[in-house]
């Protein structure tokens, strides 16, 4: 059947803002965001997302948007979760090595209860973070401030080793994010090597926490 003309093809009007209190947009981001983390961008088609989420793709078009739109919001839901229940957790929290200690923990805690944030930004970073937006970097800065504010008031005051707070985050999510999407392969090496020898997504934040007090913390 012939590709119709662009100009021809049904035009969707779609709201200005998103209204995330919908329960129908909940149910479009949430299908869209199981899907994308089990099929990334280029494996979920728009009509996955509909089927899954029991609505039309008009409903989708009118609401949030087309493919794109609908990931990037995905993304930004995420983070924006993510920041905002560090935030919370971490208020009045003035002690810089329980605060990074904290950092770890609520990674872990994130990422056990919902495993689709790890997923589909490992997707993402794969492909060259191409569908990226200042919203989404925003969101991802609160979270790196949370961890720089720890580590420049403990340089500050003399109790920790002055480390880029950049590489310092990397070192903390990054090590959770690949522990959390490995599951799966570190079940297949447990046929291959000795008992207890990989680690859990709990023990290696247990483990960072231990790197954290034994290396950043000057004698």
């Amino acid at each position: 059947m012939p590709t119709m003309p662009r100009r021809d093809r049904p035009r969707y009007g779609h709201r200005e803002t998103i209204d995330h209190q919908s329960e129908t947009v909940r149910r479009i981001l949430d299908a869209a965001a199981t899907l994308f983390a089990e099929h990334c961008y280029e494996g979920t088609r728009i009509d996955d997302i509909a089927a899954r989420a029991g609505v039309n793709k008009a409903t989708i078009y009118y609401h949030i948007g087309g493919k794109e739109r609908v990931y990037q919001v995905v993304l930004l839901r995420h983070f924006t979760e993510l920041a905002d229940r560090m935030e919370e957790r971490m208020a009045g929290c003035e002690d810089p090595l329980e605060g990074l200690r904290l950092v770890v923990r609520l990674h872990a805690e994130a990422f056990m209860a919902d495993n689709r944030l790890p997923r589909t930004v490992a997707h993402e970073m794969a492909g060259g973070s191409r569908r990226i937006t200042p919203e989404i970097v925003a969101a991802y800065g609160r979270i790196h401030a949370i961890t720089a504010r720890h580590l420049r008031a403990g340089v500050a005051a003399g109790r920790l080793r002055d480390v880029k707070p950049g590489a310092l985050q990397v070192l903390l999510a990054g090590s959770l994010l690949v522990s959390t999407i490995n599951a799966p392969f570190r079940e297949q090496l447990s046929s291959v090597l000795m008992p207890g020898e990989m680690a859990s997504l709990e023990e290696m934040a247990a483990l960072l926490e231990d790197i954290l007090a034994r290396y950043l913390v000057r004698a």
